[in-house]
C-alpha cells in the first residue's frame, strides 16, 4: 500500500510540472537522474558483497529484455497514449493491469490463481469501480477518434505487465533489487536519447529557468516514483508471488484521489472511501490471509462426509 501511494503521488506532481517541461522529458529526465543518484549506492552496494560492476553478456541481456520493453516501451507508449486519448479511458485500462500481470505471471513463472486470488480480484475490482465512476461515465471507447490512444495505453499496461513479472524472473536469479533498478533505468535513459533529437529536443534552457517548486518535483519523482518505490516493489517481489503483489495496484485510484484533496484541493466522496476500503481488504485477503484461507478451505473439505 505504500508503494502504490508513492507511486500515486507522481500525478500532483507532472500537474506541476506540466505546464513548464514536455511529455517525453517528464517521463525521462526524472528516470535519468534516478539512475545517476542511485549509481554510487550500487558501486557500494557491489564492493560490499564483492561483485565488481561489469556486465557479461549472460547479464546485460536479461536488462536490455527488461529496460527496452519494459521500462522504455512503458513509458513511451504511455506518454503518447496519454496525449490521444481522454483521461477516463486511461484510467479504466489501467484496471486491466492485475489481470493482465496474473496471465503473464502464469506463462512465465507458472504462478496459480487459486480460488482466493479471484475473490479477491474480484472484490478489488467492485472497490476500484467505485472510485471510479466519474471515469467509467467519462470514458468514451465507442468511435475512432481515441482509438489509437486507448491502443497505446493499453500496450504501456501489457508492458507494465511484462516488467512485473520479468523482474520477479530477475530476483530468481539473485540478482539484487539495485541492479534491476540502475541498470533497466540506464537502458531506458540510453534508448530515450533518440526521442529527445527527434521527437522533443532536451529542455536544457527550461530545467534552468524552473522555480524550486518544480525542481523538487523532477527530484521527487526520482528519488520517490522511480526509486525508492521500485526499489520496495523488488523487495517485496523476493516475499511475495507477482500476481499478488500487483492486486495492490487496484488502491491506485484512492490515493489519487486522496492526494487529490490534499493538494489539488478536490472533494472525497463517500464512495471513494468506501472503495478504497474494499480495495485495503482485499489486498490483505490475498497478501497476508491466503495461506490461512486456504488451509481453512482444505480443513472443510476433509471434514465433509464422502
Amino acid at each position: 500500500m505504500l508503494i502504490n501511494f508513492m507511486w500515486a503521488t507522481q500525478v500532483p506532481v507532472i500537474k506541476l510540472i506540466g505546464n513548464r517541461l514536455g511529455p517525453v522529458a517528464i517521463a525521462f529526465v526524472p528516470m535519468m537522474l534516478s539512475t545517476l543518484l542511485f549509481l554510487p549506492a550500487l558501486r557500494f552496494e557491489s564492493s560490499h558483497r564483492g561483485r565488481p560492476l561489469q556486465w557479461r553478456w549472460r547479464d546485460a541481456k536479461h536488462f536490455l529484455i527488461a529496460g527496452l520493453f519494459g521500462t522504455f516501451l512503458l513509458q513511451f507508449t504511455y506518454t503518447l497514449g496519454a496525449q490521444r486519448t481522454l483521461g477516463a479511458n486511461a484510467a479504466v485500462i489501467t484496471l486491466s493491469i492485475p489481470a493482465l500481470v496474473a496471465v503473464s505471471a502464469s506463462i512465465m513463472l507458472g504462478e496459480k490463481l487459486t480460488a482466493v486470488r479471484v475473490v479477491g480480484f474480484l472484490l478489488a475490482l467492485a472497490g476500484v469501480l467505485m472510485t471510479s465512476i466519474p471515469d467509467l461515465r467519462g470514458s468514451h471507447f465507442g468511435g475512432g477518434t481515441y482509438l489509437v490512444g486507448d491502443l497505446l495505453f493499453l500496450i504501456a499496461c501489457a508492458s507494465s505487465a511484462f516488467y512485473n513479472t520479468y523482474c520477479k524472473l530477475l530476483i530468481d536469479r539473485n540478482y539484487s533489487e539495485l541492479e534491476i533498478l540502475v541498470y533497466t533505468s540506464a537502458i531506458a535513459s540510453m534508448a530515450s536519447i533518440a526521442l529527445f533529437i527527434w521527437v522533443e529536443p532536451f529542455p536544457f534552457r527550461a530545467i534552468l529557468h524552473m522555480d524550486r517548486g518544480a525542481l523538487l518535483g523532477i527530484l521527487e519523482l526520482a528519488l520517490i516514483v522511480y526509486g525508492a518505490s521500485m526499489l520496495l516493489f523488488f523487495w517485496i517481489l523476493k516475499r511475495l508471488d507477482v500476481t499478488q503483489a500487483t492486486l495492490s495496484n487496484y488502491a491506485l485510484p484512492f490515493f489519487m484521489g486522496i492526494l487529490a484533496v490534499l493538494v489539488l484541493h478536490e472533494s472525497l466522496t463517500p464512495l471513494v472511501v468506501a472503495g478504497g476500503g474494499i480495495v485495503f481488504l482485499s489486498t490483505l485477503v490475498v497478501t497476508v490471509y491466503e495461506a490461512e484461507i486456504l488451509a481453512w478451505l482444505a480443513q472443510r473439505r476433509a471434514a465433509q462426509p464422502e
